[in-house]
């Protein structure tokens, strides 16, 4: 699947797919498109009445989640994170979210150190693996996510904005 075109339900069936949205949040999106489309595709009446979970396992659809590369999960990932970047005090959720984000990087970096968002990973794994040092890690994303986010806005905004409407689980 290309992520030049996508289409509005491989975008909703990948963030499915990495865990960003629920069964029952996807199932809810589907209904509501085939109510504002006169005649729905068929992979979206399928996912609708069966699950994602279901079609992609027993292959009922055509339509497939799209593979996301490191740097365009990241980009999704840290769009969505809310992270107070001037330092300021977080709730546990939010330190919750965090540290989940974290872990994700740390646990998928690849690439290239010349990329921005592939060095980050590979400084916050370090923080987070070898040190163990989530505090310090926290601190790095805090200093240094903000430089490239918007690079992260320009993707994910691209990406996310053709499923509106599709509750996210963040």
């Amino acid at each position: 699947m290309s992520l030049e075109n996508p289409s509005p339900l491989a975008i909703a069936l990948t963030l499915w797919n990495i865990g960003l949205v629920s069964e029952q949040n996807l199932i809810a999106w589907a209904d509501a498109q085939i109510l504002a489309i006169e005649k729905p595709a068929d992979d979206l009446l399928e996912i609708a009445t069966k699950g994602a979970k279901v079609c992609l396992k027993k292959g009922l659809i055509e339509t497939l989640p799209i593979a996301l590369g490191y740097s365009e999960e990241f980009f999704i990932r840290a769009y969505l994170l809310d992270i107070e970047c001037d330092g300021g005090s977080h709730s546990f959720q939010e330190y919750r979210a965090t540290k989940s984000f974290i872990a994700w990087v740390a646990h998928n970096c690849c690439g290239s150190t010349e990329t921005p968002e592939a060095l980050l990973g590979y400084h916050l794994e370090h923080l987070y693996c070898d040190c163990e040092d989530v505090d310090a890690a926290i601190a790095m994303l805090r200093v240094e996510l903000p430089k490239i986010m918007p690079r992260c806005e320009s993707f994910a905004t691209m990406f996310l904005e053709q499923v509106s409407g599709l509750e996210l689980c963040i």
